[in-house]
């Protein structure tokens, strides 16, 4: 099962630098950098606080890692290939473009 590590300390799904969301989807189409990739998942717990806890008791694992970033090395069928990838913020994310997916990397044409 795929694994996301979370370092957007603020989402709703992050519980312990882990995050608890089914699904999570990493959009960015024709990124170039991390910077210019988010996670579309994100929710901001001031607004969501049950989010962590109702997915903690209802989804013991991710199910996957839709991937809409077709320029990423790890983008196959809008899907992750990775099994674990890396999800953060260099501030109190207050929307979701403020998140980067640390684990993009340039696709080689």
């Amino acid at each position: 099962m795929p694994r996301i590590n979370c370092g957007v300390e603020n989402c709703a799904y992050n519980h312990g630098k882990y995050c608890c969301a089914s699904v999570v989807r990493v959009d960015g189409k024709s990124a170039d950098i991390t910077e210019t990739t988010y996670c579309n998942t994100f929710l901001d717990g001031m607004g969501y606080t049950n989010a962590q806890e109702y997915n903690m008791q209802n989804s013991t694992e991710l199910d996957a890692i839709l991937c809409r970033v077709d320029t990423c090395a790890y983008y196959k069928d809008e899907h992750c290939t990775l099994q674990e990838i890396e999800i953060s913020s260099l501030t109190r994310a207050e929307d979701k473009t403020q998140t980067d997916c640390l684990s993009f990397e340039r696709r080689n044409y």
